[in-house]
Formats: C-alpha cells, structure tokens, sequence
C-alpha cells in the first residue's frame, strides 16, 4: 500500500537527521531566524499588541518561555502567540520558505512568522541545542510550505494561509523539540485540524487581527503537541480524511503536491524584505525610489502618479488609498501609501509605517494621487511600469519585474544582518549588546549546546 500523505511527513519531520541539511540549507535557515526574530523585536508594543500581551499576562500561569524585548515570561505557547505577533507587525519578515523543483513559482505566505518564533520558544523550554533548534527550524518550514502549495493561493476564497499551512508548519517545529513519536505527533495533526481558522478580511479592513492567524497557529501548534503528549485523541488522518484538510480546507487541492521531491529538495530560501509593509508595495516602492534618485525631484514636485500593474491588482487589497482615520495597518497593504511615502521621505523605515508618520497631510495628499491601471496583460506577478507626472510638465517612467529580495533578485547574509540591526535600533529598548550577543549566537547555532541563551539575550 502506498503510504498515507499524513504518514510520510510525520516521517519526514521526526526521522530526517542534522546531516541531510546541506550548508546552504543551514544558512537559509539561520538568515531567516536573523530576518523574523529581528523583526519580533521591532514589533514589540506594535499595533494590538500590548493589549494581547496584558489579556495574555493577567490569565497567569507557567512563566515557560520569554518575550522578545520584554521582561515578560509566559506560559510556553502564550509565548510563541505573542513573538509571532510582534514578528508581522510591520509585515517586514521574511516570507515563504519558496518552494523549489516542481512546485518552484508556488505562493506561501508567511511561514516563518510563526515558525521562528514556535522554535525559539520551544527550544528555550526544552533547552534544544542548536542543531536541534536548525532541524525543527528547516523541517517545520519545509512542511508548512508544502501545505500551502497542496492548495492553489487565493486570497478571495480560502482561509487564511498563516492560520492554516503555518499551524502545521508549527506543530512540525514542536514535534521535533519535544521528541514526540510518530503516534503522537500524528495524533497532534489530527488535534490541530479543529483548531485552525483565519480570514484574509483583517487585511482589507487594515486592523491588527490580520497577525492573529499566524500568531494563533504557533498557539495551536504547540497546544496540539501537549495534548497529544498528555493522551487527548485527535482526528486519526488529519489531511486525507472525509473532513480532512483537503476536504474542509482547500478550493483547489493538489495533494501530490505535498509530498513532491519530499526528503530531496528542503523548502528552506527565504524572500528576505528589504522595506517594511507588503511585499506587494516593494516593486512600486523600487521603482519610486530609483526614478527619484535618477530625476533629483522631491515629493512637492510630483503632479499625478499612474502604475501600470496586471488586471488581477485592481480589485485588491493593495490598491486602497488610506485616509487619516485609518489604523496602522491599513498603511502597510496599500501600494499608493507606499509610492507616496518613498518619493517623499526616500527609503521606507520602520518609523514611517508608525504613528504619528503615517498621518503626514502630504503623504495622504499623494497617495490619493497614485492611481493602478490594469494595463499590463500578462507577466510575473509583481511587475509594473511607474510614471510620475511632475508639475514642471516633465514625465517620467521606469519598469521592473521583481522586487529586490524575491529570489530572483536575492540578498545575502549581510543585507539581512544589516536589516537585524534596524529593527534593533528602531526597538530602543533592548540593549545592543544583547543584540549582537543573539546575532552571533545564530551565526555559529551548530556549536550552541542550549538555545534558552539566545532566548535571553533577545529579552529584557
């Protein structure tokens, strides 16, 4: 008999050992732990986020596991709930891991904001070594991605991948840490299917619930795991069942995708941000800043904005124009706030995506000023063709395929060590020597014998 989809990735996540990881996978791995736990630390008190943390705090219980720039020790998957909060709140971490081979070109979504921070915690509360903290790292994020790409990504039909694909990807990470078997790791996929939910509709409205899916799957996931563990009995096959995944969770499975080059080909490169917000805001926000820094004008100067962009960006949530009575998020899925903001102030920081900035009058004056027409037919999903109106009567235009930091126009270890260090200087709170402390920590993990280190090191 051919073996159950379910059974060969609990294989693939409790009996795959260190050596298999190739040295470029072991760097990808470490680059996007530098990538999102640098951004769990600038999220710390982002939007909702102090209000979750005081819910979360008063409940009381174990003090488990610790919060990324905070003094706060929580109860171990309050914890990872929280660092996976702080993670997306300028929507700057890492995405994917991308998946390759035949699945290559395949959307994820935002894995390792749930997958990092479920590690991090996790191996504080098992005193991992970081070896084991790498293995879970590569595994939980190889899994989630492979889910995501067993379900064509549709943002107007399905759940919301981060509270789906991510709560597999971290029950895979808790599994490995905690040392289940095989039956109880299986058992723990069948617990989490009545946990998983999510809707993209916090997105559109721009409100802080658009970070509780991913934040509630690194909950679930490891909540799953302790039940399991402690002898509760979950759903026997928790993808191919009747009311399986597939059944309840997809619009469009491709199971054979799950499983495709499993074991061979580890989904483990991330698409490292180099500007906070969506990575959709990125190509426009290039293109801005090289037609500014070639033209020399200032954002006084600009008259009208057009971007020509694929038909399928029209109706989307990209394409709203903020106004001063918006939230914080709203600010970060909004192409026309993200082309303002850069022909205005240059490079996007962290400050610019951060009260009292985005309510600059100018800024909002020209966003409403950026208009998307669907007049490119066809093409890689991100490109666009920018021209700026000036008021001196001049026109000017620049076209791009690829954001900078999508894997077809990649950085490397030191661009994400240098953006670690943004988030780091924008937090202010921790100090930096605790922060270089946890950078060199990640760098050399294979010879780290307890990770609950790096943990301290990035609290308070």
């Amino acid at each position: 008999m051919t073996p159950r989809i379910i059974d060969r990735l609990v294989d693939h996540i409790l009996d795959t050992p260190f050596e298999a990881f190739s040295e470029d996978v072991i760097e990808a791995a470490k680059m996007r732990l530098i990538d999102t736990l640098g951004c769990s630390v600038s999220g710390a008190g982002g939007a909702g986020n102090d209000a979750v943390l005081r819910v979360v705090s008063a409940l009381g219980g174990a003090p488990q596991a610790s919060v990324v720039a905070s003094g706060e020790k929580l109860a171990l998957p309050y914890a990872a709930m929280i660092n996976s909060l702080q993670s997306r709140t300028f929507d700057f971490e890492v995405c994917g891991p991308e998946p390759e081979g035949v699945n290559a070109g395949k959307m994820v979504g935002h894995v390792a904001s749930t997958t990092e921070p479920t590690a991090l915690n996790v191996g504080e509360y098992m005193h991992s070594s970081g070896r084991e903290l790498l293995a879970a790292v590569i595994l939980g994020g190889d899994v989630a991605a492979r889910v995501s790409v067993a379900n064509t990504f549709n943002f107007d039909a399905d759940f919301e991948v981060c509270g789906t694909s991510n709560a597999f990807g971290a029950t895979a990470v808790a599994g490995r840490l905690m040392g289940l078997t095989s039956d109880q790791l299986r058992n723990a996929f069948g617990i989490l299917l009545n946990l998983m939910a999510g809707s993209y509709q916090g997105i559109w409205d721009g409100v802080p619930s658009f970070k509780l899916p991913g934040a509630m799957a690194a909950f679930n996931g490891i909540l799953s795991c302790q039940l399991s563990v402690a002898g509760f009995d979950g759903v026997r096959d928790a993808l191919e069942s009747r009311l399986g995944y597939f059944s309840l969770y997809t619009d469009d499975p491709h199971p054979e995708a799950m499983t495709a080059d499993l074991g061979d080909i580890f989904y483990v490169r991330g698409q490292h941000k180099m500007h906070p917000s969506c990575y959709g805001n990125h190509n426009p926000i290039d293109c801005a800043l090289e037609v500014r820094a070639e033209h020399g004008f200032a954002g006084d100067d600009v008259a009208q904005v057009y971007l020509d962009v694929l038909p399928q960006r029209i109706d989307h949530f990209l394409n709203q124009v903020p106004g001063p009575d918006d939230l914080q998020p709203k600010f970060l899925f909004s192409i026309p706030y993200g082309v303002a903001n850069a022909l205005y102030r240059g490079r996007p920081e962290l400050e610019h995506y951060s009260e009292p900035a985005i309510r600059d009058p100018r800024i909002l004056d020209l966003a409403s000023r950026v208009v998307l027409r669907p007049n490119l037919p066809s093409g890689k999903t991100h490109a666009i063709r920018l021209t700026i109106l000036l008021k001196d009567g001049r026109e000017v235009e620049f076209f791009r395929e690829n954001p900078v930091g999508w894997l077809d126009d990649p950085v490397g270890y030191d661009d994400v060590v240098a953006k670690y260090r943004r988030n780091v200087r924008f937090n202010g709170t921790l100090p930096q020597e605790q922060a270089e402390r946890a950078l060199e920590l990640i760098h050399k993990l294979e010879d780290v014998p307890d990770v609950a280190e790096l943990a301290k090191q990035l609290s308070l």
